[in-house]
């Protein structure tokens, strides 16, 4: 089980790492994406769109190295929870705009199937903090 936790692991970091990559290269791109959620003030979008993916990349080498697996999991799940909560507030305000979660390209709208896929990362996230909690306590 030990085996599984850490390929669960450095697989979810991997994901953190592939989707801070836009990001990092287009930051005025993602800029425009967080704008558009209409969420964040805009005085406070350009620091957003440039600190988040680096954040992104420090939880996901977190992740496959096992430094600071605990926090950097739960932090993945936290993670993983506000931005589902924030595509689901564009979702109901009306707001067509794209995720940003993996590319700042315009064919990433926010859709069912990026709830799905975005749940699905939530539920490793979970699932990978359960985990780590869990092997804490073991040792």
């Amino acid at each position: 089980m030990r085996i599984v936790g850490a390929v669960l692991r450095v697989a979810l970091g991997l994901i953190f790492l592939a989707a801070a990559w836009d990001k990092i290269v287009d930051p005025m791109a993602f800029a425009k994406i967080i704008r558009n959620y209409q969420i964040v003030p805009d005085q406070l979008v350009a620091g957003v769109a440039l600190v988040l993916p680096w954040i992104e990349v420090v939880v996901g080498m977190c992740l496959i190295t096992g430094f600071l697996s605990r926090g950097a999991s739960l932090s993945a799940a936290l993670m993983m929870a506000v931005f589902l909560a924030a595509m689901a507030w564009t979702q109901h305000k009306g707001i067509s705009t794209q995720c940003g979660c993996f590319t700042t390209k315009a064919d990433d709208a926010i859709s069912a199937r990026t709830f799905v896929r975005d749940g699905s990362l939530l539920a490793l996230a979970v699932l990978v903090t359960v985990e780590s909690f869990v092997r804490a306590r073991r040792v």
